[in-house]
């Protein structure tokens, strides 16, 4: 689940952009920190604002795969500009 704010500077975007935006990235192969922080970016460019938090809890299949998984678990990353800092 990706948590997604920002303080808008002259430009606003609909939800569904938010959405698309974190599902773009999201598509591809890579680490949940990474994926954080590409967000982030993204969102800074697209909006030409620094204030902007982005907050991803997710639980990862490795870990439900291999049984480790006993008490719901999960990964949270955040990446927080300016502002959210």
């Amino acid at each position: 689940m990706a948590h997604i704010a920002y303080i808008p500077n002259n430009k606003v975007i609909s939800l569904s952009k938010l959405n698309r935006i974190a599902d773009y990235y999201a598509r591809r192969p890579q680490v949940q920190e990474r994926l954080t922080i590409q967000i982030a970016e993204e969102l800074k460019r697209t909006l030409q604002t620094e204030d902007v938090a982005v907050y991803i809890d997710a639980k990862h299949m490795c870990v439900q795969a291999r049984g480790v998984e006993h008490h719901g678990a999960s990964t949270i990353t955040a990446e927080y500009s300016a502002n959210f800092e």
